[in-house]
């Protein structure tokens, strides 16, 4: 009886506890999005993440609007290899695409030399999280998360609010992106 009693336990917990997607945001800020970036496999209920990959962070100093930084981090869980910082210099574009009569993209861009980055954000009816890179005009990454909210991506407390036609932060504008998406 014992035994059954802790093996029906730990199945439980087992299958109860789902590990949160690492982040790469630091103790003072708040995440907008973590999301896992490895690969990913089909299963009946969507695209799930092997979570073998990196993790992709973006990262807000508040969790309101304007906000007054938002970092892009990139990294295996720990160890961050690429930061990138908005500032009102140089902010990070913003735009909202429509995907499909009930879905949407909401897409985070910004460029360093030859290269372009965006990360999307499925909505709607759409889940998980896209990362997509241009060199030049050349599509060199195309990342995606997978669907299951919480394990293979999780969205934060701080969100951009894209409704209207300008940022509501000086480290964002509203605009149009340099490469179609799909």
């Amino acid at each position: 009886m014992r035994h059954m009693l802790l093996t029906t336990l730990l199945t439980l917990v087992g299958t109860s506890a789902v590990a949160a997607v690492p982040s790469h945001c630091q103790a003072d800020e708040v995440a907008i999005v973590d999301a896992w970036m490895g690969p990913t496999k089909a299963t009946d209920a969507g695209w799930k993440n092997t979570q073998t990959g990196k993790v992709v962070s973006l990262c807000a100093d508040r969790a309101k609007e304007p906000f007054g930084r938002v970092s892009y981090r990139y990294g295996l869980p720990g160890k961050v290899e690429m930061n990138v910082d908005a500032t009102p210099q140089a902010p990070f574009t913003i735009a909202n695409l429509s995907t499909g009569p009930h879905t949407g993209l909401d897409v985070v861009s910004f460029s360093r030399g030859e290269f372009s980055y965006y990360l999307g954000i499925n909505a709607g009816q759409a889940s998980g999280v896209e990362l997509t890179v241009f060199k030049g005009a050349k599509k060199i990454v195309a990342h995606f998360s997978g669907n299951q909210d919480g394990e293979d991506f999780q969205l934060g407390a701080a969100e951009i609010d894209l409704s209207g036609q300008q940022a509501r932060s000086p480290v964002l504008k509203m605009g149009k992106l340099k490469h179609s998406l799909f």
